[in-house]
Order: structure tokens, then C-alpha cells, then sequence
């Protein structure tokens, strides 16, 4: 193996010397108005040091990173374009939503609908963007292939052996996606190169660990608020249908029909004001 000590602000660690290489190249052609999305996957795996990693990546690419690190590492896709606009122009962040769910199929479109959103609107601020993956497989096409630079995926060598990762540059990258996808196979396609990496984050791990376990938190709250509604609503559009159709097929009057379900007769009108919706299942 290959490290260079380097010295990013007042931080001063080892990175992989062809990393470094290839990081070196970043930090050159952002300043000739490019910005860069670069991916961080974990082999299909949770604790393989992906994050660990991406913010080493951060503070070599921008000195910054670590004294800010609060607001640039982004938990909650939802804050990803607001941040992006708030910090200014050619900073690093790392985008790191890999939370538990993200394997349903709707939640992994939400997120990268939300990529999409922030390359869309932010390429103009220039930022050297790093984010953590859930799968690197399911992206879509446009990211996996087209608007990311790299992929990195960590892997812990004899399944728990953590500190390893293998680089695919965006040719690599582009074959590993299209051989890989079938089977989530990361070995399909030779990486450019192969490495290591220290255990080493440039602020204090137990704050970090704190406050992406309290914004996990909020987002799951979150969304347990939204299931909520979802249901209620679901449940108001059922009984407005049922109430119009025993109405129109039975002939049936507003006050038999809340006999028949056992509520007050207003609550029967005020189905019937409701407007019926149909993105609600039924």
C-alpha cells in the first residue's frame, strides 16, 4: 500500500496515494468552473467505512469541510438544495441519506428524484459533491453512468476486516454498471485500482454519530406522520365512495346510510362535501 501524508486546514492524515492522484485532478479542473458528484458505495453493506472515507475525501478536497462540518453533511435529502445555495460556491459536501428503508422501491425513487433535483439546479454553484450510497446499482442510469465522476465502494475484506476499497474511474465505472446490475455483482468489472484507508474523521466521531442518529430520527417521525395522513385519507375517500354509491345504486337517503354504519348523519354530509382523490387507494 501507497499513503501521502497530507495537511488540509489544521487537519493532517494519510490518504491513498492514487486516490490522492485522482483527487488532485478534482481540486485542479473545479476551479475551471466544473462541479463534481462523486459516489461512495459499501458493497451492499452497512458499517463497511463509507462515510468514514467520504469525509476524508471532503477535507482533502476542501479545507473548509471539517470546521463546517455540521451543516455540510447532509442527512435529510430535503435540505440538500437549500444548503447547497447557503454555503456558496465550490465547497464539498457530503450527501449521506443511506438510511434504513431506502430499499423499497418508492423511497429509492424519492431519493434520486432528489439527486436529480440538486444536479439540475446547483451544477452553477460548482461544488464537489460526495455522496454516500444506499446501492450504487440503483441509480438510475444518468447518475451511475453519465453525471458522477467516480465510484468508490468500501468493502471489509474477510467479511469483517474494514479499511478496504476498490476505485472505478467513469470508463470502469460505466462497464462495472451495465455487467454488475443484474446481479448487484461489484465483481463483474476490474476496478482502476484497488487500496486502503485509515479510520480517521476530521471532527469528533461521537458528535457525528449523535447528530445523524437524531436526524434519522426526525426523518422517520417524519414519515410516520405523512403514513398517518396517507391512511386517513385513504380510509375519508373509501367511505365517500361507498356512501355515493349507496346513494346512487340503492336509492339510499343520507340518514339510512348512517344507520346502516353506525355514524351521526352530519358526518355523512360532510363525507359528501368531500372532494374525492385519486391518488388515494381504494
Amino acid at each position: 500500500m501507497s499513503y501521502t501524508k497530507i495537511t488540509s486546514g489544521k487537519y493532517v492524515y494519510n490518504l491513498h496515494s492514487l486516490l490522492k492522484g485522482n483527487l488532485d485532478l478534482i481540486k485542479k479542473n473545479n476551479q475551471n468552473d466544473w462541479d463534481f458528484k462523486m459516489l461512495i458505495s459499501g458493497d451492499g453493506m452497512t458499517r463497511t467505512g463509507k462515510s468514514t472515507l467520504g469525509t476524508q475525501i471532503a477535507q482533502y478536497l476542501d479545507p473548509t469541510f471539517a470546521d463546517n462540518w455540521k451543516e455540510r453533511m447532509i442527512f435529510d435529502g430535503e435540505k440538500l438544495i437549500d444548503t447547497a445555495y447557503k454555503i456558496g460556491r465550490n465547497k464539498a459536501l457530503v450527501y449521506d441519506e443511506a438510511k434504513a428503508g431506502l430499499d423499497s422501491k418508492k423511497q429509492m425513487e424519492q431519493y434520486t428524484k432528489r439527486l436529480l433535483d440538486f444536479f439540475s439546479q446547483c451544477g452553477n454553484l460548482n461544488h464537489l459533491v460526495i455522496i454516500i450510497l444506499p446501492e450504487f446499482f440503483e441509480l438510475p442510469k444518468s447518475i451511475a453512468m453519465t453525471q458522477s465522476i467516480f465510484l468508490i465502494n468500501c468493502y471489509a475484506r474477510n467479511g469483517f476486516e474494514r479499511g478496504y476499497f476498490e476505485f472505478y474511474n467513469r470508463k470502469d465505472k460505466r462497464y462495472l454498471y451495465i455487467k454488475g446490475t443484474k446481479y448487484l455483482d461489484y465483481t463483474s468489472q476490474r476496478p482502476s485500482f484497488k487500496g486502503t484507508f485509515i479510520d480517521y474523521i476530521p471532527f469528533n466521531r461521537k458528535e457525528y454519530e449523535t447528530l445523524k442518529s437524531k436526524t434519522l430520527n426526525e426523518i422517520r417521525h417524519r414519515e410516520n406522520i405523512s403514513k398517518v395522513k396517507i391512511s386517513r385519507d385513504t380510509h375519508k375517500n373509501r367511505v365517500t365512495i361507498l356512501i355515493k354509491l349507496l346513494m346512487q345504486n340503492y336509492k339510499l337517503k343520507p340518514v339510512e346510510i348512517a344507520e346502516n354504519l353506525g355514524i351521526a348523519r352530519t358526518t355523512v354530509y360532510e363525507y359528501l362535501k368531500q372532494k374525492e382523490t385519486s391518488d388515494v387507494g381504494v
